[in-house]
């Protein structure tokens, strides 16, 4: 085994060390995904529905690609 120092970066992670203990993040691995998935303009929201709204089978429209969808909801 070898030591190979601090940890910044592990499982797509960020790793930041503070003098009250570890923080964590997945800011990076977010933006690689938006990356992936060409969405990095994409506008943020805190939530895309209000709270207690009631949902529908028959609201919106039917997605291009569902397959898309799955996969992005998958990897977060």
């Amino acid at each position: 085994m070898k030591d190979l120092g601090p940890v910044h970066y592990f499982l797509g992670m960020e790793i930041l060390r503070t003098p009250n203990g570890l923080s964590l993040t997945q800011s990076k691995y977010i933006k690689d995904l938006l990356t992936r998935r060409k969405m990095q303009d994409a506008k943020h929201i805190s939530s895309p529905v209000a709270s207690g709204r009631r949902l529908s089978l028959h609201d919106g429209a039917p997605l291009d690609d569902p397959s898309e969808y799955r996969s992005v909801v998958g990897a977060l």
